[in-house]
């Protein structure tokens, strides 16, 4: 069964993240295992560090696109719309999603008041990528360590975790103090017609795209629907059409027998040709050379 993000009219999500003796939960997720195969806006109280455990990934977050390969990860702040699509390979997220009470403590304290809370409220810093060729790298590693002690739980595991977490982000905290992100606002109407667009996209992809079409879900003119598209996601339609017919062929190969050929034309490309050389652009290898390396089919 796939899993559903449940939210509110707001985009609220419902669930409750970890307990209140420990308010932090990390999940394990393929992309592939949500609902129309991609994670839908919402947003929650708690902050979020998301990293790309495999494939490509292209997030929404706090107004800017940001296209992720495997090993980078993207800090979401608390109360920010954000979503998850896949952009290529099978792709597979960790998800460390803590209350920022968790961090500061005791409610008043200097370090909620003076720290913690600037950053919550900032608009600045709705989102943060993280790059593992960059200094970001020893901040990926906390992160890996902390879900590694959620993982196997060793005695006073606890405590690490919070020092790590209180680490990291009082170095983000620290840098940011001078060198702010700047991201836009964007507003909850501009969501609700992405995920319009979106769905439109993925429940149609494997037939040819009618651009007029897409434009009459939100309403918008054609060039207005691009301009659109484009300004939300960082990239084209047809760039996300072709980025989503791949992942979902991958998906495909790895867990069906159905031919190369089958595959192509269930996924939209018009033959097994366009298929082949779409799938070589993207990934490197031909669909066959793929599928004897990933097949999970006996």
């Amino acid at each position: 069964m796939k899993q559903i993000i449940q939210t509110d009219d707001s985009l609220r999500e419902l669930c409750i993240h970890g307990t209140p003796d420990f308010p932090l939960q990390i999940n394990h997720d393929s992309i592939d295992d949500f609902q129309d195969n991609y994670i839908r806006c919402h947003w929650h109280g708690e902050l979020e560090i998301s990293i790309v455990a495999e494939g490509r990934v292209l997030y929404l977050a706090g107004g800017a696109p940001y296209r992720m390969e495997t090993g980078h990860g993207l800090i979401i702040n608390a109360n920010v719309p954000h979503m998850m699509t896949p952009a290529g390979g099978n792709a597979r997220i960790i998800s460390i999603i803590v209350q920022p009470a968790f961090l500061y403590g005791v409610p008043g304290s200097c370090t909620e008041l003076e720290l913690l809370r600037p950053y919550l409220e900032s608009p600045d810093l709705a989102s943060i990528p993280l790059d593992p060729d960059s200094e970001d790298s020893d901040l990926l590693e906390i992160f890996h360590e902390v879900d590694r002690l959620c993982f196997e739980k060793p005695f006073a595991y606890q405590l690490e975790v919070h020092g790590l977490l209180c680490t990291a982000f009082g170095r983000i905290i620290r840098k940011c103090r001078t060198k702010l992100p700047h991201n836009r606002p964007v507003s909850t109407g501009n969501l609700h017609r992405l995920q319009i667009l979106l769905d439109y996209i993925h429940e149609h992809y494997s037939a040819p795209l009618s651009l007029t079409n897409l434009a009459a879900q939100i309403p918008m003119s054609r060039e207005n629907c691009c301009r659109f598209f484009r300004q939300m996601t960082g990239c084209t339609i047809s760039e996300y059409l072709n980025d989503y017919r791949i992942s979902r062929s991958i998906h495909l190969m790895k867990t069906s027998d159905q031919s190369i050929s089958a595959i192509a034309a269930l996924t939209g490309f018009s033959s097994a040709s366009r298929f082949a050389a779409a799938f070589r652009a993207k990934t490197g290898l031909l669909p066959s050379e793929y599928r004897r390396n990933h097949s999970t089919v006996s």
